[in-house]
C-alpha cells in the first residue's frame, strides 16, 4: 500500500506498490480463495508502466476496476472475460426455429407455435444443468432466472424474440466491426477495442443509454490525466460511431440516445507537438543509403521519401500497380484485397521521380510475385503488415540519421513542404498526397 499525497489530502492506494529495485508501479492483489482455480498464481501482479506515482494511481484504480469485473463474473458462474454476445448467432439460433426478429410481435399460430419451440429448447437447456430442486424453484420463481445456464446465442435470441434485446458496451466493438466488415482487419479491431475498453475502464460495462453526461465528463477528466487531448477525441468519436451505427442497424431504440454527442475537449490540440519533418541533409543521406540486407526496407524508405505515401499505402502495393514504362513513370494507389485506404481522396496516381523511382526498378526486378513487398502482406487473411515495416523502418533510420530522427510518416509531413518551396500549387499538393 502506498500513500498519496495530492494537496491537503492524502489516499492510501491498497494496491498500489514499487519495488526498491524497480522504478515502475505495480497493481498487486491476492487472489480470493473462492477463485484460486481460475488462476495460475496465488497473486495477480501487472506492471503499470509509469513511473509518475500520480498517474500511475489513475492507472492501479482503472486496473482494479477491471480485476473487480473479473471476479464478478466468475462469482456468476461466467466467463472470466466479457463474452462477446453476437446479434448474428442469435438471429441465427431464431432461424432453427423458424423465427426472425420481426416475430416478436406476430401474433398468428405459425409463430406463437415457433416461440413455444424455442422456450421449450431453453427450458430443456436449464433442466439438464440443474438438480430437480433447484429447477422447481427457477419454475416457481423463487430462484433468478439462471442466463448463464444458456449459450451466447441462446441468451441473444432470447432477449431478441422478447423485444429485449440490448448489448453492453463491450460487446459494441465485434457487431460495429462486423456491420463494417472489418473482423478481419487488426487495425481496426484493436483501435475499437481500445476506445471500448478505455470507456469501460473509466465508466464500467453498460448499454449505451445508462451513460450519462456526468460520465461523460468524468471520462474527458480521467483520460486526460494519461493521454493527449487529440487520442481523448478520437476516442470519443470511435465509442460514439459504433453506440450510433450498432444501436441503429439492430434497432435497438433505447440505445440510440445516448450522451457521446457533442462533446468538447477542454484545450483541444494545445498538447500536440510539432510534426517532425526530415532535412535537406537527411533527405540526400537516404536519397543515397546503401541497400540493407533486407532490401525492402530501403526500397521502401526510398519510396516514401519521395512520394510522401502512407507507410500501409506502400505495403500493399501490387507488381502491377507500378508503370514503369508510361512516359512518366507512376504508380497506382486503390483499395485491393490486401490493403484499404484511409479516405476515398487516397485513390491517386503518383509520378514516380528520384529515389522513388530507382527504388521501384528495382523492387519490380526482384518481385517474384504479386506484391512489391510481399514480406508485409498477410494473403491469407487479407491484411498488410504495416507496423511490421515501420518498426523495420524506424530502426533503420536511427541507424542512419541518429535517434532524434523523425519516423517513417515524416515523409509524408515533409512532402507538402517541399512542394511548396519548388512553388507547388495547393491543389496539386493535395492531390499528390491525396488530401483533396
Amino acid at each position: 500500500m502506498i500513500q498519496i499525497n495530492i494537496g491537503s489530502y492524502s489516499i492510501a492506494m491498497k494496491y498500489l506498490i514499487k519495488r526498491s529495485t524497480r522504478n515502475t508501479y505495480y497493481y498487486k492483489r491476492r487472489v480470493p480463495k473462492d477463485l484460486a482455480a481460475h488462476y495460475p498464481k496465488p497473486f495477480i501482479e501487472i506492471s503499470l508502466k509509469q513511473n509518475d506515482q500520480t498517474l500511475a494511481a489513475v492507472l492501479c484504480d482503472q486496473q482494479h476496476k477491471i480485476i473487480e469485473q473479473q471476479f464478478a463474473r466468475l462469482r456468476q458462474g461466467l466467463p472470466k472475460d466479457q463474452v462477446l454476445t453476437s446479434y448474428g448467432s442469435g438471429e441465427s439460433y431464431l432461424g432453427e426455429f423458424n423465427l426472425t426478429p420481426q416475430d416478436t410481435t406476430t401474433s398468428n399460430d405459425d409463430a406463437e407455435f415457433a416461440r413455444e419451440r424455442l422456450y421449450e429448447a431453453i427450458d430443456d437447456t436449464i433442466r439438464a444443468q440443474t438438480s430437480s430442486e433447484v429447477y422447481r424453484a427457477i419454475h416457481e420463481k423463487e430462484a433468478a432466472f439462471p442466463l448463464h445456464l444458456l449459450s451466447d446465442e441462446q441468451r441473444s435470441a432470447l432477449a431478441i424474440i422478447q423485444g429485449k434485446f440490448r448489448l453492453t458496451a463491450s460487446q459494441y466493438p465485434a457487431e460495429y466491426l462486423h456491420l463494417k466488415d472489418k473482423l478481419e482487419n487488426t487495425r481496426a479491431t484493436n483501435e475499437a477495442n481500445s476506445a471500448i475498453n478505455s470507456l469501460i475502464d473509466c465508466c464500467g460495462d453498460r448499454a449505451p443509454a445508462e451513460y450519462s453526461r456526468i460520465d461523460l465528463n468524468k471520462y474527458i477528466k480521467e483520460n486526460l490525466l494519461t493521454k493527449k487531448t487529440a487520442t481523448v477525441q478520437r476516442q470519443l468519436k470511435a465509442i460514439a460511431a459504433m453506440f450510433n451505427l450498432v444501436s441503429l442497424e439492430m434497432d435497438i431504440t433505447p440505445d440510440r440516445q445516448h450522451p457521446f454527442k457533442n462533446f468538447k475537449i477542454p484545450n483541444l490540440g494545445n498538447d500536440a507537438k510539432d510534426k517532425r519533418e526530415l532535412n535537406a541533409e537527411q533527405i540526400q543521406v537516404l536519397r543515397h543509403m546503401p541497400l540493407s540486407k533486407t532490401p525492402e526496407i530501403t526500397h521502401l524508405i526510398q519510396l516514401m521519401l519521395d512520394t510522401g505515401m502512407r507507410i500501409s499505402e506502400c505495403c500493399g502495393l501490387m507488381v502491377k500497380d507500378i508503370k514503369l514504362e508510361a512516359e512518366t513513370p507512376y504508380l497506382e494507389i486503390y483499395r485491393n484485397n490486401v490493403r484499404d485506404l484511409k479516405t476515398k481522396n487516397s485513390r491517386r496516381l503518383i509520378p514516380l521521380v528520384g529515389s522513388s523511382l530507382s527504388a521501384m526498378q528495382e523492387a519490380a526486378e526482384r518481385a517474384s510475385g504479386d506484391f512489391i513487398f510481399p514480406r508485409y502482406v498477410d494473403v491469407s487473411s487479407g491484411s498488410i503488415k504495416n507496423n511490421n515495416a515501420s518498426a523495420a523502418c524506424k530502426k533503420r533510420l536511427i541507424a542512419l540519421l541518429g535517434k532524434d530522427t523523425p519516423t517513417s510518416h515524416g515523409f509524408r509531413h515533409t512532402l507538402p513542404t517541399r512542394l511548396r518551396n519548388v512553388e507547388c500549387p495547393k491543389e496539386l499538393r493535395n492531390e499528390l498526397g491525396g488530401w483533396a
